[in-house]
């Protein structure tokens, strides 16, 4: 409106004075059309980013912090972003920036240090499960209209809050041999049942309130992991279990090792089938089985192999036969790359043989490290596979410590939910 304004006055005075040139009149008011609207956008997204969602002591969460939480999990995990989603995802967002807001002013208020290198360690982490570097899963959700620093600080608060607990709680929660005895008899026992690897999402509850929140959280999850959202990006960002860093995923396990209400409900899936949210202790498991396999044996479906791909053209033959003689070692393969006439290099990365075309595993298992598979014709190339590293599956392990390890990680993890729901229950919390 005060645009528009100026360009009253500017034709009026150019009226009365009758001395400006016409030309010059127009080229000034069309200069300060473009000015307007190339300004506009950004006074309207100045202005969703000043427009504040909400207060927590005194520090705000924008309007725009909760879009990009929001972004960030359509991006990544896959759930469609209908506009039941969208309303949906806006209250888990701006739930969890104020649970993160909680956790930051905390580790503010004890002087709790982190440092750059461990967001990064994190970020490799988180990438390395979704077969990524950490700069390629910042570059993707950056593409997606996601600010870095969205993703960074998430995993910013997590670190702190997790040294905060530790800290406070750490001396304080004990296993004894007995609560280990218990589970590691169980899992003798599981030895010649069928194991599970598996993947978990855990939604946790205080109270009646909470529990019905949880409730309808996890059963629309399930709705969008059974329409092909990502089990992996979808535990990162709603999972509150220690092992969401790793996108839910805990490994094999024996029957021992899980509650019954759980194991009751894995032992009728199918592979890569999901559960309905199974209600146990404390909380909501939302359960994806990733393979089954019978407890104690080896399995060479589970033998992880880190491979790369090099293709030449097929009149390059010749090179492609050197190149598989001289190579050793996948750290000497530069020096190879160099020195041969390869048309393109790809890095498959580590993956285990199940996970491989079936018309590789025979060979595959014949071959060590530092070996190459036969040359192979894919249309009008040829493709040369190197084994840079092989470890073999050497079946269940079954070990008190880990035992004792994992009972710890639940009892920290009951610790950590409610030390977050006393901060929430002391915080002045305004929402606009």
């Amino acid at each position: 409106m005060e645009i528009l304004i100026v360009q009253k006055d500017l034709i009026d005075y150019g009226k009365e004075l009758n001395k400006m040139n016409k030309f010059f009149l127009n080229y000034l008011i069309s200069k300060l059309i473009i000015v307007y609207l190339l300004f506009l956008p950004s006074f309207v997204f100045s202005q969703d980013i000043q427009a504040i969602s909400a207060i927590v002591n005194d520090e705000v969460i924008s309007r725009y912090d909760v879009q990009q939480r929001v972004q960030l999990i359509v991006s990544t995990s896959g759930i469609k972003p209908t506009q039941e989603n969208i309303s949906r995802l806006e209250v888990q967002a701006l739930r969890s920036l104020v649970n993160e807001k909680i956790q930051l002013q905390e580790a503010e208020k004890l002087d709790v240090p982190t440092s750059e290198q461990e967001v990064g360690l994190m970020l490799e982490r988180i990438a390395n499960g979704n077969q990524m570097s950490g700069d390629e899963i910042l570059e993707l959700i950056n593409s997606q209209g996601v600010r870095p620093d969205t993703l960074l600080n998430q995993i910013r608060a997590e670190l702190l809050w997790n040294k905060i607990v530790r800290g406070r709680y750490g001396s304080y929660v004990s296993v004894n041999d007995d609560e280990v005895s218990i589970v590691y008899d169980r899992t003798i026992e599981s030895i010649g049942k069928d194991q599970y690897e598996i993947s978990e999402i855990f939604l946790g509850y205080e109270n009646s309130s909470e529990e019905s929140e949880a409730n309808t959280l996890a059963i629309k999850l399930v709705e969008q992991l059974k329409s092909g959202a990502s089990f992996s990006a979808v535990a990162q960002q709603f999972s509150q279990s220690s092992t969401s860093g790793q996108g839910g995923y805990i490994g094999w396990v024996a029957e021992g090792q899980l509650n019954q209400e759980i194991i009751n409900i894995v032992k009728n899936l199918d592979k890569e089938e999901i559960s309905n949210p199974i209600n146990s202790s404390g909380g909501y498991y939302i359960i994806r089985l990733n393979d089954i396999t019978k407890a104690g044996g080896k399995n060479p479906l589970r033998n992880q192999y880190d491979l790369i791909s090099v293709i030449f053209n097929k009149e390059n033959i010749e090179d492609a036969n050197n190149f598989a003689r001289e190579f050793i070692s996948c750290k000497r393969i530069d020096r190879l790359i160099e020195k041969y006439n390869e048309k393109e290099v790809n890095y498959i990365g580590k993956r285990t043989l199940s996970d491989l075309p079936n018309d590789l595993h025979k060979e595959l298992l014949n071959k060590d490290a530092g070996q190459s598979l036969d040359i192979r014709e894919i249309g009008e190339n040829l493709n040369l596979i190197l084994i840079c590293d092989r470890k073999d599956d050497i079946g269940l392990q079954i070990s008190r410590e880990a035992i004792e390890d994992n009972i710890y990680s639940q009892k920290i993890g009951m610790m950590s939910r409610r030390y977050l729901r006393d901060l929430r229950r002391d915080a002045v919390i305004e929402y606009r």
